[in-house]
């Protein structure tokens, strides 16, 4: 937690809200149940999207109501996001809520992360709050390699990146995603780890991605589906309705935290697209496939305003009403919007910022890539003893993808603790300080080596 000065000074500094924290998670997304075209289904197809609005809403005042939340003026804001993708894409939808670009402007198919993104920089939400005096933190529990993120990450201003191969050991869903669980405490340390800075901590959750069961999986579900009006889908719903059930109670811990912090917050929570469950857009209420919903929670009194937004209208919006201005596409997105020429107009700044002559910035290369550290906290070794026959490693932060290598070549080790590692072949050294912790992930690619 923050010393009592350290926040005064930052409260000064940063007029509407300390942190801010944007955590892309497939949350209170229109779950349409699934889908055959008649008047009876889509009947019930309505009352069962009403029930879970209602479960919704329910979750809203249950977080709002909470014993001791009343210290704060709690503030919720639920509305339509609409995205660029359905079913998978999650990285496109990144894409525009860090960049406030649209990636309906590059070829059909394209991902930006593994395009244009992977050799140059370009102005995002964290490159104009790090003018700010932010640092700038992004977390997801899953491989740090995909959609080259690791690549592309020091290219959108992010100081740090904790990936799956840089937590502890998480929990697991029967299809063999990390749970959101693992999210909090990795949020709130980033919220620790720069006493004299606000933060803004990007989160991208994994929990309930497909694909989908279409056999029962769960064996004693928290939520059960007893009638589908399309059965082929029924063990799918049934599973990923319970990983929103897990998604939701994560939601809830982490507000819980964040409300014992005496510090101002602003919480964005985002679907970044439905889920690949068969949906049609004539059985969604919107009639879209491309809407989702994203909500705003506050402990200050944040004036509620109902707007729907696209995804890369949206850090802008959340800025805009925190009066940071920072920025030619924050600015863009934040006055010209009503404009008659805004689509063409956003195309063209586009253009001009990742292929054209940087008109837009004076002809300047505005950006540098950051010296991105993996992980929030360093991986050491303190130590190392022998025990029956086998070689143990002493430290600080070891992860299940932590290997011990000498010389660059990797030793078989084995994930005891995050303080300790075991070694099964010989190092050929009793001195700890010869050796050093490669991160690796499931393909074999090395992320880091300690020093």
């Amino acid at each position: 937690m923050k010393k009592p000065k350290v926040q005064q000074k930052t409260e000064r500094r940063i007029s509407a809200a300390l942190r801010l924290v944007l955590v892309a998670v497939l949350l209170l997304a229109q779950i349409a149940l699934v889908l055959v075209l008649n008047d009876l289904l889509r009947q019930r197809m309505a009352i069962a999207y009403t029930l879970l609005e209602l479960v919704a809403l329910a979750y809203v005042f249950r977080i709002n109501s909470r014993p001791g939340g009343g210290s704060y003026k709690l503030g919720w804001t639920l509305l339509i996001l609409t995205v660029p993708v359905v079913g998978a894409g999650t990285a496109n939808t990144e894409f525009e809520v860090l960049t406030g670009m649209s990636s309906r402007f590059f070829g059909p198919g394209e991902y930006p992360f593994q395009t244009c993104l992977k050799d140059q920089t370009v102005e995002s939400v964290a490159y104009d709050l790090k003018e700010n005096g932010y640092a700038t933190h992004a977390i997801h529990n899953h491989r740090a390699a995909f959609y080259s993120r690791n690549e592309v990450y020091p290219n959108l201003g992010f100081d740090d990146f904790t990936a799956l191969e840089y937590m502890p050991a998480v929990e697991k869903t029967p299809t063999n995603w990390a749970k959101d669980g693992v999210l909090k405490d990795q949020i709130l340390q980033a919220l620790d780890v720069t006493e004299d800075q606000a933060d803004l901590v990007f989160t991208v959750s994994v929990q309930g991605h497909g694909k989908y069961p279409m056999e029962p999986e769960l064996e004693d579900p928290a939520v059960t589906v007893e009638a589908c009006p399309d059965e082929a889908y029924r063990w799918a719903l049934e599973y990923y309705v319970n990983q929103i059930h897990e998604m939701d109670a994560f939601v809830g811990d982490l507000i819980q935290e964040l409300e014992a912090r005496d510090e101002r917050t602003v919480l964005v929570l985002y679907g970044d697209h439905l889920p690949a469950l068969g949906l049609e857009a004539e059985n969604m209420e919107s009639s879209s496939l491309y809407r989702t919903e994203y909500i705003i929670w506050d402990n200050f009194g944040l004036e509620q305003q109902d707007e729907p937004l696209a995804a890369y209208q949206l850090s802008a919006a959340v800025l805009g009403r925190l009066g940071i201005t920072t920025g030619l596409m924050t600015a863009f997105q934040q006055t010209c919007r009503e404009e008659p020429t805004y689509r063409a107009d956003l195309r063209m700044l586009q253009y001009d910022a990742l292929y054209g002559k940087g008109y837009c910035y004076e002809g300047e290369a505005r950006y540098r890539p950051t010296e991105m550290e993996m992980g929030m906290v360093p991986i050491e070794i303190t130590g190392m003893e022998q025990r029956a026959g086998d070689w143990f490693i002493l430290g600080e932060n070891f992860t299940p993808y932590c290997v011990v290598t000498q010389n660059g070549q990797l030793l078989d080790t084995e994930y005891e603790a995050p303080w300790l590692l075991r070694v099964t072949e010989e190092p050929n050294t009793a001195d700890y300080r010869d050796l050093e912790i490669s991160v690796v992930d499931k393909h074999n690619e090395v992320l880091s080596n300690t020093e």
